[in-house]
Parts: structure tokens; sequence; C-alpha cells
């Protein structure tokens, strides 16, 4: 995967995530492998959380609700308890999708405004 973030520990926990999906698409795969997701997922947005919050950043409502909607996705697969190859396939490029759109667009505003504030 191509550098996400100049920000090292954002960049670092991107590079996971994307390697995470990349293990739900394993013919091995089972249900611990999406919980390892949502656990991973809930410690790499809590600590963006707790930046937002800190820094006052003014995107945090919008920031929080795309977060709050990837956690929902998560915990309905989940609930769906289905692992067979076609749902791997499928949920494997969704979940790809839906975090390459939020690295590269909502994560953008966020990483610009921590480099403004020498966060890192």
């Amino acid at each position: 995967m191509r550098k996400t973030s100049d920000i090292l520990w954002q960049d670092a926990q991107h590079q996971v995530l994307f390697d995470i999906l990349d293990m739900i698409r394993d013919p091995e795969a089972d249900e611990r492998v999406i919980e390892h997701l949502r656990d991973y997922t809930e410690n790499h947005f809590s600590l963006e959380e707790r930046y937002m919050r800190e820094l006052c950043y003014p995107g945090l409502d919008a920031h929080l609700s795309a977060h709050n909607r990837f956690r929902q996705e998560i915990e309905e697969i989940l609930a769906a308890g289905q692992c067979d190859d076609q749902f791997r396939i499928i949920i494997g490029t969704f979940l790809t999708e839906w975090l390459t759109r939020h690295v590269f667009g909502i994560d953008k505003e966020l990483e610009s405004f921590l480099l403004k504030a020498n966060v890192r």
C-alpha cells in the first residue's frame, strides 16, 4: 500500500488496517479476522478522535460520523455471521473501498490540521 499520511503513527495504523482487510479475502479467514479488524479499527479511531477533541478540530462531527458508520458496518457484518468465499470477497472489497476513500479524503483534512498544529 502506498503511503497514506505524513504523520507516522497515522500512516502505520492505516497500513495495518489495509493488511487486515487483505486477510479477510484469505480462504482460511473466519470471523476472527473481522473481529480483529473491529478491534484494531477501534484503537485507531479512538486515537484520532482523542487528537480531534484535544485540539478542537473543526471537522470533528463529520469525522466522528464517518467513524461511526464504519463501526456500524463492521458490527452488521459480524452479526450476519457469514464467512464464505463470496462473502469475504464482497466484504473485503467494500471495506477496502470505504477505507481508501476515508484515508485519502476526510483523513487528509485531519492530517493537514494536525501538521499545522505541529502534532505528530
